[in-house]
């Protein structure tokens, strides 16, 4: 075997850690496999963290290269899977990818246990480099998407890599993963890139430079009709941050997924600024049965500085959602730089508005993950972080303290919404 891959685990396993296999690794997978390599994998949110069936996997399949992914939250658990496989065999080379390395390439290189990192998609990059190390064919330096350590073992990186064409790349290898182990196994991914948005919480703009590119809709529908017909799926999540960024798009593929004649339901999350009545209705009218939106705030001064939606489109959202039949659930955080007590007891009450127009919820603690703009210019956003372990960056813990609100204000009055609105928290197993 040339490759194992291993999907870091989050720290605390909760039903939504397990809910879908790595789809990024699937695709690497099946690019390794279409370049004749013999691959492995290992997702560790189904099992926890268990080093013991790193060992095992080593010693039987004796890969020559492990490949682990890695989001901010997981780092420290492929951290310590990097250290177990060079502790089992140094001669293997050790990758990182993801978004936290993508980010972060050049501090991910000063792990000594880690050998190169790929920044951004990694199907090219991967085969290229799999190619040097197997074969002595290229030079890293001349690989796109890499970063390492040359020969006076200073970093480098090198420029990334142009979006692949999303219609050219492999449906991903997910008989890799123990399918029957998730809840929801039949994601898939339309567009390649980031959403167009650039808000000041999110990475994704930092990852991928705002370039994005759509599959076909053609695409997409024959990888669907292959679970379909070869899976016997009766549901897919179209995984996207925003899935309706494109109505025409949209328009194009639900209708293809109308001509399908199965009684498959599909699942997908957006913004309430890129629906209308009549997109939704279409979307229900060709299997959509949930969607999921991000709100963020129920302060309309909060909104107009972070996400640049109105009040109003939510509840329309949401009331053209619920009643084209759709489980509908929108998402909130707190805190925002310029939140208050005030400001947040405001999104106390419009969420109890969004709750009674049909739709659930979820809340999370603000996270200024690496590459958002609250990481990057923390200070000038009035931003103190307060932990610097990124398995605290996880949504679950406050780490932050705004210019108006102590971190303990925060956590008072996030316990005063749980309490207030009936909500129950995450748990962890």
């Amino acid at each position: 075997m040339e490759m194992v891959l291993f999907n870091a685990p989050v720290n605390a396993r909760t039903r939504h850690s397990r809910l879908t296999p790595p789809l990024g690794l699937g695709y690497l997978a099946a690019a390794l496999m279409r370049a004749g390599y013999q691959v492995s994998a290992l997702d560790f949110n189904v099992s926890g963290l268990n080093l013991r069936r790193v060992e095992n996997i080593i010693e039987w399949g004796k890969p020559a290269v492990a490949g682990i992914s890695a989001h901010t939250e997981t780092y420290g658990a492929a951290v310590q899977i990097a250290r177990k496989v060079k502790e089992l065999d140094e001669k293997i080379k050790v990758v990182l990818g993801g978004p936290h390395p993508s980010i972060m390439p050049e501090q991910v290189l000063g792990e000594t246990s880690v050998d190169y990192v790929v920044a951004g998609e990694g199907e090219e990059t991967v085969v290229e480099l799999l190619r040097f190390i197997l074969e002595g064919r290229g030079d890293p330096a001349n690989i796109l998407g890499l970063a390492y350590r040359d020969r006076n073992g200073a970093a480098r990186v090198n420029g990334r890599r142009a979006l692949l064409d999303p219609d050219e790349i492999p449906w991903p290898a997910r008989d890799v993963f123990p399918l029957d182990l998730y809840e929801e196994k039949w994601n898939v991914l339309t567009a390649r890139g980031s959403c167009p948005f650039k808000c000041p919480f999110c990475s994704a703009s930092h990852i991928w430079g705002g370039r994005r590119k759509a599959r076909s809709p053609h695409s997409i529908i024959e990888e669907v009709k292959a679970l379909v017909e070869l899976n016997e799926a009766d549901h897919v999540t179209f995984i996207d941050d925003i899935f309706t960024v494109d109505k025409k798009w949209v328009y194009g593929l639900i209708g293809l997924l109308k001509e399908l004649g199965s009684q498959l339901t599909w699942s997908c999350a957006t913004r309430v600024d890129c629906v209308d009545q009549d997109l939704v209705t279409a979307m229900a009218g060709a299997g959509c049965i949930a969607i999921q939106y991000g709100i963020e705030s129920g302060s309309q001064t909060i909104l107009d500085s972070v996400k640049g939606i109105r009040k109003d489109q939510v509840l329309k959202a949401v009331k053209a959602s619920v009643g084209a039949g759709m489980n509908v659930t929108c998402s909130f955080m707190i805190p925002f730089p310029d939140d208050t007590v005030e400001t947040i007891r405001e999104t106390k009450l419009f969420i109890k508005q969004v709750l009674d127009e049909g739709s659930d919820m979820v809340m999370s603690y603000t996270t200024p993950h690496p590459g958002t703009d609250f990481y990057e210019r923390a200070d000038e956003f009035g931003l103190k972080i307060l932990s610097n372990r990124w398995e605290e960056f996880d949504a679950r813990h406050n780490i932050l303290e705004t210019r108006h609100l102590s971190r303990r204000q925060i956590e008072e009055l996030a316990e005063e919404m749980v309490r207030d609105l009936g909500l129950a928290r995450r748990e962890s197993e």
